[in-house]
């Protein structure tokens, strides 16, 4: 590392001859796989782009003039290794340490907090027309570097649309093309771009751009001109050279000018470009190709270089959320249910956005190809296309991350909910994610999903009811949503799986004479732990309803609840707002039910940072700890505890005092 230790700043890098540069470039890629065997985390988009970041930080100036703007943020690791956060890399993603995003909390590099795709070059757009407003001739540019995978998003295709109207716009767009998202990127696009990545006119065109960068160059110095006033014959020769680019190239029909393929991997080529770059007064676009993962020990693993696990030392002091964790993930019982319908019914329909991994759904492509279609980074287009399928007599399910499903708000609305049309929404990470952090807690699906007429919104307690639940939902014939958490399934047996549910109807699990928790979805057994705490360590006897449903809501069990327990407490893993304690609320309002002895216990008005899942549940106040802590608040004191209990989750009381679960209790 004896190039990278002598790097703190950016300013360090430009010291350099450009010859280091490719030195550097390979260092930061081998400390990229050293921090990230340690934190796991985003590991290929990163390897991907080492030489492209040192290029740019060695061309530009992201303090003081440029901005740089990186879209989705996965490939950030060599932008931080750069911006004086190399040595807190073994930190990342962990509680208290740098997020494994852009965040303008930890680097003035960092202009935005972005962990969702294609929202760069809006941004871009709109801080490049900012510049020119204060000073129409200036030098500084705003570069947004941004994915071929993400160039798919309806907002990406909807900037560049804007941005090519505008004719002198000091913007640079660096497309990052690997063709791969999550995983290897599709669709026409993609089918596109593989044109400019194929063999022969790849070598060759980069042989001839690299010659023409330094012609440029050298004439741009010789008589004083801008790189602009060579534009004609630069584009007279991609044209003529190849002629396959003059009747496809759809970045020039939108006006940008065109510049590439060039190989992303070479230091030399990225500078020459990046300096002749800058100094257009239009908007320009520089296609680069590289290698995601490039470096990697298993390059043909997708998964394994696009985000890597961290090693176990780091969460074997913590621990688990509830005492009667399993070891089946629900996205584990969601495909297996899937597959299982699928078998079952062929008009079973499976729908992901650039999600097929990360949703299971990659062993159900496998098994059903022709009932598969993975829309890409395109949300609101994977619910129309649902709608349509739904019209059309199939039964579609649609699963897609909480927090990408946000994005398609308006085709809920719509192509759902106005019609009634019967797709069943599953919605994978419903509630805090872990390491990914506040960019990707899906949080707020309880909200936009229940405010639409005709929506039924409901959340398992564990694997069996996940099953039941989109069996239910396959045969409502209206549409649906089921959320549930990147968690384990709590074990099989210790509540007796239901034969059936229906809809509306809760679960009363205990009874109790001290109050009653009505529990939503993944937080009923960790209830289930909290009830035992507060019997056992405080005499408390303490009810669990399941609520199974927050729409429609179970009116009878909050007419038998609500009057006869002194103290009703909601317990959801979600924001308050609009979540479903604010749903009892509203309903036991219209139906004239005492409230003042009610409260919510929810993600109260803040962000819940990255860390450890367990760590993110203790930070949004739903740990079993936490919550014990607020319950007693609840019951206007702290009653003296009659005895400790052993388990493995950290209990309020324990004599560990260091402990960092339990400093609040004492």
């Amino acid at each position: 590392m004896q190039r990278l230790d002598q790097i703190d700043t950016p300013e360090d890098l430009k010291d350099l001859s450009k010859r280091a540069l490719h030195e550097v470039a390979a260092e930061i890629r081998s400390y990229i796989k050293k921090t990230t065997s340690f934190t796991g985390g985003h590991i290929g988009s990163g390897l991907g782009v080492a030489e492209l970041t040192v290029a740019l930080h060695y061309v530009f100036d992201f303090k003081e003039h440029d901005h740089l703007i990186l879209d989705v943020g996965h490939q950030c690791y060599p932008h931080k290794i750069l911006t004086g956060r190399k040595e807190q890399m073994m930190s990342i993603r962990q509680k208290g340490g740098l997020s494994g995003f852009p965040d303008p909390k930890e680097s003035i590099y960092d202009r935005v907090k972005t962990g969702h795709g294609g929202s760069s070059l809006s941004t871009a757009i709109g801080m490049a027309i900012a510049l020119k407003e204060k000073d129409p001739n200036t030098s500084n540019r705003v570069v947004a570097m941004i994915g071929d995978a993400s160039l798919q998003e309806g907002s990406a295709l909807e900037a560049l649309n804007h941005g090519g109207a505008l004719e002198s716009l000091p913007l640079i767009i660096i497309l990052n093309d690997n063709a791969h998202g999550i995983g290897p990127a599709g669709g026409a696009l993609s089918k596109y771009f593989s044109m400019f990545r194929s063999g022969r006119l790849y070598r060759t065109a980069r042989a001839k751009l690299k010659r023409l960068v330094g012609k440029v160059e050298k004439r741009s110095n010789i008589f004083g001109r801008l790189a602009t006033d060579t534009y004609n014959q630069i584009k007279g020769f991609v044209h003529g050279f190849v002629p396959k680019l003059q009747q496809q190239n759809w970045f020039e029909h939108l006006n940008f000018f065109y510049f590439g393929p060039i190989d992303g991997h070479d230091t030399g080529t990225l500078v020459d470009t990046l300096k002749i770059c800058r100094k257009f007064k239009r908007p320009v676009l520089l296609h680069c190709i590289t290698q995601k993962g490039k470096g990697h020990s298993d390059v043909e693993d997708r998964l394994a270089y696009h985000a890597g696990k961290p090693d176990s030392s780091i969460s074997e002091n913590l621990p688990e959320e509830h005492d009667r964790m399993g070891t089946s993930s629900y996205t584990d019982i969601f495909t297996d249910e899937a597959m299982a319908m699928a078998n079952r019914d062929e008009k079973i329909i499976a729908i992901t956005a650039a999600m097929a991994d990360g949703t299971g759904l990659i062993r159900y492509k496998e098994r059903f190809p022709d009932r598969f279609f993975d829309a890409g980074m395109a949300e609101q287009h994977a619910v129309g296309l649902a709608q349509g399928l739904a019209l059309g007599g199939m039964k579609p399910i649609c699963a897609v991350y909480s927090t990408f499903m946000q994005r398609a708000v308006d085709q809920i609305f719509q192509e759902l909910a106005l019609i009634k049309a019967p797709v069943m929404l599953c919605l994978d990470r419903a509630g805090v994610v872990g390491p990914d952090g506040a960019t990707h807690n899906g949080v707020f699906d309880i909200a936009y999903c229940r405010m639409f007429p005709g929506m039924t919104v409901m959340a398992p307690r564990d694997g069996a009811e996940l099953r039941l639940m989109m069996r239910f939902a396959s045969e409502l014939g209206a549409p649906s949503a089921i959320r549930f958490p990147r968690t384990k399934v709590p074990e099989e047996g210790k509540l007796k799986a239901p034969p059936s549910i229906e809809a509306g109807v809760s679960e009363t699990l205990l009874e109790g004479k001290d109050g009653t928790l009505i529990a939503y979805g993944s937080m009923v057994y960790p209830c289930l732990d909290v009830i035992d705490i507060l019997k056992n360590q405080y005499n408390l006897e303490f009810g669990l309803v399941n609520a199974r449903f927050v729409k429609p809501m179970d009116e009878a069990m909050l007419k038998r609840v609500l009057p006869s327990s002194p103290l009703v407490i909601t317990v959801e893993e979600h924001v308050v707002a609009g979540g479903f304690g604010s749903a009892v609320m509203e309903r036991a309002s219209a139906l004239n039910l005492p409230l003042e002895h009610c409260s919510i216990l929810a993600i109260e008005d803040h962000w819940v940072d990255h860390g450890q899942r367990v760590e993110a549940l203790d930070m949004a106040g739903l740990s079993i700890q936490k919550m014990v802590q607020r319950i007693l608040k609840l019951k206007g004191g702290r009653p003296k505890p009659t005895a400790s209990v052993g388990s493995t989750a950290v209990r309020c009381g324990s004599n560990e005092s260091e402990d960092r679960y339990t400093k609040d209790c004492n």
